[in-house]
């Protein structure tokens, strides 16, 4: 493959049911042909705008934690094994996704002039299947801004902490000698402390 497509699903409404993004046809055509080829998905980044991050300290127990929350539009983008990078988007001028043969990372936000930047990675492998289940989970979500509705910046968030099999929002430890979180607050011990579905 390795050429550059991308498709858009428009917001009717202001609401984007997620039947419109899992049956988007040019996408599940891109999911069938890297399955057909039997490629490996290397693993998933989140970008955003913003990550806040604030630091607290537990006289308690000796020990610092961290918790994060992502602001902002965001973006997943999920990695390949030879073939480049999937970004799919959702805002509230509608579904995006672009499939880029390079490793070259990208993402305008709203004003078109900030770049998205990256917040959170995993290099956890999974399969073209995996992601496959992870968009029809919303199948039955409606995303938008008004009551009853799911934020728009959830979908990229919600499919990060699927496929990366943690949260990406939420408490985590924090090594009190570096003051960075320890090489495991992306795996088990370390991982937020936050459900992974909501």
């Amino acid at each position: 493959m390795g050429s550059a497509a991308a498709s858009a699903t428009r917001r009717l409404g202001g609401v984007i049911k997620g039947s419109r993004i899992c049956d988007d046809l040019e996408l599940q055509e891109l999911l069938l042909g890297w399955e057909r080829l039997g490629l490996t998905l290397s693993g998933v980044i989140l970008q955003a705008e913003h990550k806040e991050t604030v630091k607290e300290y537990d006289m308690n127990h000796d020990s610092w934690t961290a918790t994060d929350t992502i602001l902002g539009e965001n973006q997943l983008v999920v990695k390949t094994v030879g073939d480049g990078l999937l970004t799919l988007r959702l805002t509230a001028q509608g579904f995006k996704w672009e499939h880029v043969g390079s490793y070259r990372l990208g993402g305008k936000s709203k004003d078109g002039q900030s770049l998205l930047k990256v917040v959170d990675s995993s290099t956890k492998a999974f399969k073209v299947d995996d992601l496959r289940e992870s968009l029809e989970e919303i199948r039955h979500t409606k995303y938008g801004k008004q009551s009853g509705c799911v934020p728009f910046e959830e979908f990229a968030l919600r499919l990060f902490e699927r496929l990366a099999g943690r949260a990406c929002e939420g408490q985590r430890d924090l090594d009190p000698l570096k003051g960075v979180e320890h090489p495991s607050a992306k795996g088990s011990s370390g991982q937020h402390q936050q459900r992974l579905s909501r």
